[in-house]
């Protein structure tokens, strides 16, 4: 859509250059307008990037964020639009409908590649969602600073009381109505296209914010970079169940890990 957005607005200008401009004077310089049309969305991206890179030195990694940075969301979202444009990715959404809308969620979902979060911030943008995820990805550059004024969390899991920590802070930005929070529990991305085990501790987030879980469940992701230059990659992304907040805070969270588990086992058709 961003890059749809991009062409739209440097087709007009490039239109608008043929009009006004006596440079076209017919077939042989339709070439112009073309040029500029392609090198106006070459520089919007561009535009994005610096502005990106601008805003990104203005954040503070080195401590949670006190409220949602709209304009960091925003710009997540691009990326994950530009992404998902550029390696010509198929949505294909199912479930939608059960997520909650008036209520704060954490959503579990297995971990195919490193597009599922850019798909998800393409595709679930009104559900304002921030991730948790592993340090080296918050540690990018821009990208990270970014990503974390977004909402966007590390969690170091070779280290307990990182991890609570990470967990807590997590649940705050729930209760607090900054954003919903999205985790794999694998904790990585499967390389074998096998489910790997859950982590139970996963969600204690949504026990301590006293919110619901939504199960999701994502295929297609580990074939984007190897098919994108062959056609479009088919991505599914089906939302499996939503588990109420009531049934989260009086189960045990490795009863909640194996039912999700379970639930995208089957979906996925193990």
């Amino acid at each position: 859509m961003v890059l749809l957005i991009f062409f739209i607005i440097s087709a007009a200008a490039s239109v608008l250059y043929a009009v006004l401009s006596d440079g076209v004077s017919g077939i042989a310089d339709i070439w112009k307008p073309l040029l500029l049309c392609l090198g106006g969305v070459v520089g919007l991206v561009i535009v994005y990037l610096l502005i990106a890179a601008v805003v990104s030195l203005f954040i503070d990694r080195s401590r949670p964020i006190r409220r949602k940075l709209g304009i960091c969301r925003l710009f997540c979202y691009m990326a994950g639009s530009i992404v998902c444009s550029v390696t010509r990715i198929r949505p294909h959404l199912s479930g939608l409908e059960k997520i909650p809308t008036d209520r704060r969620f954490l959503l579990v979902c297995n971990h195919r590649s490193g597009y599922d979060p850019m798909f998800m911030l393409a595709n679930l943008w009104k559900y304002d969602m921030a991730f948790v995820s592993k340090p080296s990805n918050i540690a990018i550059p821009v990208i990270g600073h970014i990503a974390y004024g977004a909402g966007c969390l590390i969690i170091n899991r070779e280290n307990n009381r990182e991890a609570l920590k990470t967990i807590i802070t997590a649940s705050e930005y729930m209760l607090k109505d900054m954003c919903s929070m999205c985790i794999f529990p694998e904790g990585t991305r499967s390389k074998t296209g096998e489910l790997g085990p859950f982590h139970a501790g996963s969600f204690k987030i949504a026990q301590k914010a006293k919110s619901p879980v939504v199960v999701a469940s994502i295929r297609g992701t580990e074939s984007v970079k190897k098919g994108f230059l062959k056609g479009r990659s088919d991505v599914y992304l089906d939302i499996l169940d939503v588990i109420p907040e009531e049934k989260v805070c009086s189960s045990k969270t490795a009863e909640l890990a194996e039912y999700s588990r379970n639930l995208i086992l089957g979906s996925l058709g193990h």
